[in-house]
């Protein structure tokens, strides 16, 4: 374990990252109601779990509520494939109205590139996810060619798991691949909170998905929202120069 020398680079803006909601994280009989809501509140972007027990030990949701939002908002959906065997299902998904589609590196294999680098020339973005303190492989991230990275927080796969900090080299890493250009955005997604944001926001991410430490009744709250801006906002006021491990 080696601390690097040099700043974290840490983008311009990052003090104020742009929010994602994790929709299966909200009451699913009233979510066009709370998606109002939250996007009243600040939140740019919704973010859906396509994922099944034999991957994380749980179940996401259905392509059908994809689709559903897709008819019913205007905000961009990301859609995070959590699948042991993704390839096959990722044109339906970007049929379903996806803008940015993401897979796990430890899936990813030649037929899964393929999928994703033929849903890109639909215009959808893709996304490269990475397990908390997994390294970037940089083949994938050639033969790839994502538009951005998602790093979980957590052990992936169902809502409520606990803060993993490894997760933040994995970050610094990714933070790296933006600066080079290599990626756009550096995606947070996991028990994302007042604590952990700043942690989160320091190591690199510009973006971050909020579920249920943010909303633990599932449903908006406004106070839980305004105490993560403060806590993002005091860090921006007292930034702290991070260690790293690779």
């Amino acid at each position: 374990m080696q601390a690097i020398s040099e700043p974290v680079l840490i983008p311009p803006g990052a003090a104020t990252p742009a929010l994602s909601l994790s929709v299966v994280c909200v009451d699913q009989t009233r979510l066009g109601e709370h998606i109002d809501a939250l996007s009243g509140m600040g939140l740019s972007r919704l973010h859906i779990d396509i994922t099944e027990p034999a991957f994380g030990g749980a179940l996401g949701l259905p392509l059908e509520t994809l689709g559903d939002l897709r008819r019913t908002t205007r905000l961009p959906i990301d859609v995070h494939v959590m699948l042991t065997d993704p390839d096959p299902l990722l044109p339906e998904i970007a049929d379903r109205g996806a803008d940015a589609i993401c897979v796990h590196q430890r899936t990813m294999t030649g037929a899964v590139i393929r999928a994703l680098r033929a849903v890109a020339r639909r215009g959808v973005r893709v996304g490269l996810a990475l397990d908390p303190g997994q390294h970037v492989d940089d083949e994938t991230v050639v033969a790839l060619e994502p538009d951005y990275l998602t790093v979980m927080s957590v052990v992936p796969g169902g809502a409520g798991r606990p803060f993993r900090r490894d997760a933040l080299g994995t970050l610094r890493q990714a933070a790296r691949l933006r600066a080079a250009g290599a990626v756009d955005r550096v995606e947070a997604d996991g028990a994302v909170g007042p604590v952990t944001a700043p942690e989160l926001v320091r190591a690199g991410a510009d973006q971050l998905v909020l579920g249920s430490t943010v909303f633990p009744d599932r449903a908006p709250n406004r106070a839980r929202l305004a105490e993560l801006r403060q806590a993002l906002a005091n860090a921006s006021h007292h930034p702290t120069r991070q260690g790293a491990s690779s």
